[in-house]
């Protein structure tokens, strides 16, 4: 199965993990009706567009921080930027599209 891969942070692990988007818009795909499903590439991408957002979108379990390295001498330059997964998905969301689209137009998934 294809898989779209974005980095998080796992707490449990305390470290930057491999964590893949694509299972979380399949079974909110499964949750809908069948009439309302996605059919048009618009509507996928609106589709993905609103639940990307809802669930990944400003959480803090979906955010980390990037730092330069190495560190400033000076802390006070030390330019610290909030990362969360909805900022990797968005930039991608045209590739996430067409892959669910064809995975889910094949007729392998219904």
């Amino acid at each position: 199965m294809i898989q779209f891969n974005v980095l998080w942070w796992d707490v449990n692990r305390k470290d930057i993990v491999p964590y893949d988007v694509l299972p979380y818009f399949r079974n909110k795909y499964k949750e809908l009706k069948k009439k309302e499903r996605p059919v048009t590439e618009e509507q996928w991408h609106e589709f993905v567009k609103h639940k990307g957002m809802y669930r990944f979108w400003g959480q803090c379990q979906y955010e980390f921080l990037v730092s330069e390295w190495p560190t400033p001498v000076n802390p006070e330059k030390d330019k610290r930027v909030k990362v969360d997964i909805w900022q990797q998905i968005e930039p991608n969301i045209d590739l996430i599209v067409k892959l669910l689209m064809e995975e889910y137009q094949n007729g392998s998934k219904h």
